[in-house]
C-alpha cells in the first residue's frame, strides 16, 4: 500500500526571502496579521501585491 502525505501543491513555496527587522517593525507586522488572520507571509505578500497594483494604476 503507497504511503499516504500531503498532497502536492500546484505551485509550492519553494524560495525563500530572509529580510532584517527593527523590533517595532516585527511586532506592528505581527500584531496586524493575528489581528487579521493572517500568517506573516500571506501580510507582506497581500502588501507587495497591493504595491505592484497601485504601480500599475499610476501607470496606466
Amino acid at each position: 500500500m503507497a504511503r499516504m502525505g500531503r498532497p502536492k501543491l500546484e505551485n509550492p513555496r519553494s524560495e525563500g526571502v530572509f529580510i532584517r527587522l527593527t523590533k517595532d517593525e516585527h511586532t506592528d507586522i505581527t500584531e496586524y496579521a493575528s489581528s487579521h488572520d493572517l500568517t506573516i507571509t500571506q501580510t507582506l505578500v497581500q502588501g507587495f501585491r497591493r504595491l505592484q497594483e497601485q504601480d500599475n494604476t499610476e501607470n496606466e
